[in-house]
């Protein structure tokens, strides 16, 4: 019988994603790692692992360590509501289907590749308004079709003569 590896990363029969806050054990972990060790937890996981040290003076250490985390991330969660509060309150509407328009389902489906640093920016843009990269990207590209149909529509020439989108600049 083959001998069973204790740090193999194979093990197709033992779900590792799986574990129980239960098994942390704070006091046998340098305490420069606790922060990374309670912030992926539950709030209430996190003050029973700080309750479960036996060390006298570590518990209230721990204790403090979980509220910081807390607190973060209670403001992680005002700072993204205010964010999305403030786009619904200022952002450009979104396009919306007119009643002849009405789809259940996508017809078609358009992909744009981005460099790393645009995507970057564009989840930028999209988390100060309170979106998902995706959602704002079809929002401007279809807010950029209407415009252009809009200006092509109606016939608006700028003075030297050239179409409306002729100022348009894509980066490749």
């Amino acid at each position: 019988m083959p001998e069973h590896d204790p740090f193999s990363l194979a093990d197709d029969d033992d779900d590792d994603d799986d574990f129980s806050p239960s098994t942390i054990e704070l006091d046998k972990i340098p305490r420069r790692l606790w922060e990374q060790t309670l912030a992926p937890l539950y709030r209430h996981e996190r003050y029973w692992i700080a309750r479960q040290i036996a060390d006298e003076h570590l518990p209230e250490i721990a204790s403090n360590l979980a509220f910081e985390l807390d607190m973060a991330d209670g403001k992680r969660r005002r700072e993204r509501d205010e964010s999305r509060f403030n786009a619904r309150r200022t952002a450009a509407p979104l396009p919306t289907p007119q009643a002849g328009h009405a789809a259940a389902r996508p017809a078609a489906q358009i992909n744009i590749r981005l460099r790393r640093d645009d995507h970057a920016q564009l989840r930028e843009a999209a988390s100060r308004a309170g979106m998902r990269p995706t959602t704002l990207a079809r929002a401007l590209v279809l807010n950029g079709v209407a415009m252009i149909l809009r200006e092509h529509l109606a016939g608006r020439r700028s003075s030297d003569g050239s179409p409306p989108n002729a100022g348009l600049s894509f980066r490749e």
